[in-house]
């Protein structure tokens, strides 16, 4: 089967990060590529597995290094995409996938045509405010943001492949749907080719 490059994106709060755990946790062909950030660690987060945790100046170099498939400046803080560890997951023929906000993943899109994208649907605003709610780790004033946020990107879900639901308390329900759609484009009869494993080293 081809290995793919999944992109799964959403509004914060949506449950990506619950949904991509479980699916690293049912399928040893899914390599989750983990992410660098120069945010603070969250209660519960495990540096190397939810985030690669950097600061300012590792960021930066980096950046210089070339060394991410993309970068962006989210809520403030600096988020990258490791290229090598998409390329060593290709190269095992396992499936890289990357979690990314909405900015991100247009930026992938577009280097990456072929890549599989998923958006992660809320089922309302209303529970999109509950869930961000219910984790407090937002001010009143983040949350609007954050809301406001969500607003713009659940408008740019038409830009995706597919769109998947996230019902509160139906996770199985989102899993079964996500892997459907990953096991149906592994599948296809026309292979899907990416750029990045034709790229020379800078």
């Amino acid at each position: 089967m081809n290995p793919l490059i999944v992109l799964i994106s959403g509004p914060s709060g949506v449950g990506k990060d619950s949904v991509i755990n479980k699916l690293r946790d049912n399928f040893n062909s899914i390599n989750v590529i983990i992410t660098a950030t120069t945010r603070s660690i969250r209660v519960g987060e495990i540096d190397g597995r939810d985030y690669i945790f950097v600061d300012q100046k590792d960021f930066e170099r980096m950046k210089k290094a070339n060394e991410f498939l993309e970068y962006a400046n989210v809520y403030g803080n600096q988020y990258g995409v490791p290229k090598d560890q998409v390329k060593s997951a290709l190269s095992r023929g396992q499936d890289a996938l990357i979690k990314a906000d909405v900015q991100g993943a247009k930026t992938i899109m577009k280097l990456e045509p072929r890549v599989l994208s998923i958006f992660i649907m809320p089922e309302s605003i209303n529970d999109l405010e509950k869930r961000l709610t219910k984790r407090m780790t937002e001010s009143k004033q983040a949350l609007k943001v954050r809301l406001d946020t969500a607003i713009t990107e659940i408008n740019e879900s038409g830009n995706f492949e597919f769109i998947v639901y996230n019902k509160e308390d139906r996770i199985e329900q989102t899993l079964y749907e996500i892997e459907k759609i990953i096991f149906e484009a592994k599948n296809a009869s026309k292979k899907r080719v990416f750029n990045l494993i034709n790229e020379t080293a800078p």
